[in-house]
């Protein structure tokens, strides 16, 4: 919860501090997607780490580095130095997540995978709500390179907590197993690729909704609350989700894509505040539905020994979704001039993808059906 608290602080600040450097769109997608570049490369190997040898000092080396990273930003005087710093920060993400979902699951009781992820969940969206009102906030009043700054101080206040926690025992990878097996199942790939897609919408939205409220005049602490708003929705709905994906995985994460495709449609119609809010709070129901219900959906079944692995390729496609969306939104809004235009892709494209994966669901839940009638 407090390491999400304090990236969140940041996120979100980080394309408006952009803007006032007057870069191009172009450029502000690249220097927002730079963290997921170092993300997907250094997510296998985090995951691989987590399985072999600790969880717990896997996320201990995150903090520091994200401490560090935030250190660079706030000196940062050109787009350059912000690179450098989302480069360090892609790195940070990308060890702590995988570890982060893999020890849930450790501890998870049988059966109850879903739950235990949704808990998870809603400490992070607990984190999602926090860390952008607070971070709208500090810039307000201290600016942008002292919020930097404080939150990078902030960071390792966790380190100590990490420490008191007790680990699991690491189990050895069987040697008729194949480390690899799970990233061919359906439910895997399936649950991969609509995060892939989910990623990229998002992403590309925020970046460009963020700037676009900072060009109508709109301050921090409008698209702060517009975060806050959404993930203190989702807090309220993700252990109910993730019960019910212990159930119908294909189901749950199928519904949860369809309302935030509707909320992104929302976004596209009231573009601004008030109304934009509600928005806000429609993809908060949505991806509070989603996120356990996508993640049991792809890990539910992953054997003990490989699941820091599975989970940091799982976690790739919010990495490919994070580095792609920024850059492909903002070469549309160039292309066409209009920030509208792009705002107007991030909702046909999830409609797209829950239309698909309804199919999945429906057949699933056949199967489902035709297996109880025989037992």
């Amino acid at each position: 919860m407090l390491f999400f608290t304090f990236i969140q602080i940041v996120i979100p600040l980080i394309p408006r501090y952009v803007v006032v450097m007057n870069i191009s769109p172009f450029i502000i997608g690249l220097a927002i997607s730079t963290m997921s570049i170092t993300a997907i490369i250094v997510r296998p190997v985090g995951g691989i780490l987590s399985d072999k040898w600790s969880r717990k000092n896997i996320m201990i080396i995150s903090v520091i580095l994200a401490s560090i990273a935030y250190i660079i930003l706030s000196l940062s005087k050109d787009v350059e130095t912000i690179i450098i710093s989302r480069i360090i920060e892609g790195v940070a993400i990308a060890l702590f997540v995988p570890s982060s979902i893999a020890s849930a699951i450790d501890y998870a009781p049988q059966g109850r995978i879903g739950e235990a992820l949704g808990w998870r969940s809603l400490t992070i969206g607990v984190g999602f709500s926090l860390g952008p009102s607070l971070g709208g906030f500090m810039a307000e009043v201290l600016g942008y390179n002292n919020t930097f700054m404080i939150t990078s101080l902030l960071l390792p206040s966790i380190i100590p907590i990490i420490i008191s926690c007790k680990e699991c025992p690491h189990q050895q990878t069987p040697k008729s197993s194949n480390y690899l097996m799970g990233l061919k199942e359906q439910h895997f790939l399936l649950a991969l690729i609509t995060l892939i897609i989910y990623s990229t919408a998002w992403m590309g939205l925020l970046t460009f909704l963020s700037a676009y409220l900072k060009i109508e005049n709109y301050g921090d602490l409008e698209i702060g609350m517009f975060i806050a708003i959404q993930a203190i929705v989702s807090i309220i709905i993700r252990v109910f989700a993730g019960r019910l994906s212990d159930i119908r995985p294909y189901l749950t994460t199928t519904i949860g894509l369809f309302i935030i495709s509707i909320s992104f449609f929302a976004i596209y119609i009231f573009e601004v505040p008030p109304l934009l809010y509600i928005a806000s709070l429609i993809f908060g129901i949505g991806v509070g539905i989603y996120i356990p219900a996508s993640q049991t959906l792809a890990l539910a079944k992953a054997p003990a020994h490989n699941r820091g692995f599975l989970s940091s390729i799982y976690i790739m496609g919010m990495d490919i979704g994070n580095l792609s969306g920024p850059i492909i939104f903002g070469a549309i809004i160039e292309r066409f001039n209009s920030y509208h235009v792009a705002f107007l892709i991030a909702p046909i494209l999830l409609l797209i993808t829950t239309l698909i994966l309804l199919q999945y669901s429906i057949k699933n839940e056949i199967k489902v059906c035709v297996f109880k009638h025989q037992k």
